[in-house]
């Protein structure tokens, strides 16, 4: 055996005096416990923090969808959507941006009364114009109340006295969104692209999924159409070639007195 030297003997004598009696299996006994143990309370305060936010954010939606006015000026001057008011924000809102005309989305009976008896009132003591053009979120629009829709929307383009206007739903979100998408497309020649904003969650809280799905389908269904048909109006689709309607309804004349029948293939 080689002569190694004192130095190296004494080297060697320190390290096998500092090694450990067994070998460690575990990466906590290699020294990093600690660390491990700081990962571990990153990883909850992460998940904590995207709790917290989470319910921060269902917190805002249902203020703004469900407990406030969801007030947006659409064009200035012109036009305006919002949620059901009750009478003294309405009031409030009528006088702060003179508002000419009222379009309201919801039906005036059974649960929608006593909303549609509010509106009448502040209209009347005001001398605004109140129009009812009854639609659904939950489902595709019929064609009857698109008549209807349409049929008023015609009337406020043609007379300047009757705006600004003020339309609204129950929340502001899916129907006033859809209305509001129309009136930019068609009677403001703005491109599909950019009136579908209206159909967004923030600022409005639309929601594309579930029920109120069908207010962005309607408009697919409109854009399919006009990739075919460049310059197409949506009223001018809906008169010739939407026909959705109420179970067991017959189709009727569209408001301009004609009755059209669905294209045979």
């Amino acid at each position: 055996m080689p002569n190694i030297g004192p130095d190296a003997e004494s080297y060697n004598a320190a390290i096998r005096a500092g090694a450990p009696h067994t070998f460690a299996h575990t990466i906590e006994e290699w020294g990093f416990r600690d660390d491990v143990g700081r990962r571990k309370r990153r990883r909850v305060a992460l998940v904590l923090f995207a709790m917290a936010l989470l319910a921060l954010g269902a917190t805002l939606f249902l203020l703004v969808r469900v407990g406030g006015n969801n007030s947006h000026a659409v064009k200035a001057g012109q036009w305006y959507r919002a949620a059901q008011m009750n009478e003294t924000d309405l009031a409030r809102t009528i006088e702060e941006r003179k508002i000419r005309t009222v379009l309201r989305l919801v039906g005036g009976d059974d649960s929608d009364k006593a909303d549609h008896e509010s509106d009448r009132r502040v209209c009347e003591k005001r001398g605004v114009n109140l129009l009812m053009a009854k639609m659904a979120a939950s489902r595709l629009p019929w064609r009857s109340e698109l008549s209807t829709l349409f049929a008023y929307l015609d009337l406020i383009a043609s007379d300047a006295r009757m705006q600004p206007v003020l339309v609204h739903c129950s929340q502001g979100s899916d129907r006033t969104g859809l209305v509001s998408v129309i009136w930019l497309h068609d009677y403001q020649g703005e491109k599909m692209e950019d009136a579908r904003g209206q159909l967004a969650f923030f600022p409005y809280m639309h929601v594309s999924w579930g029920e109120a799905r069908s207010m962005g389908e309607f408009l697919d269904m409109f854009e399919a159409y006009a990739r075919d048909h460049q310059g197409a109006k949506i009223r001018d689709w809906a008169r010739e070639h939407y026909f959705e309607e109420k179970p067991g309804r017959e189709i009727g004349k569209w408001y301009d007195g004609k009755v059209y029948a669905p294209r045979k293939p």
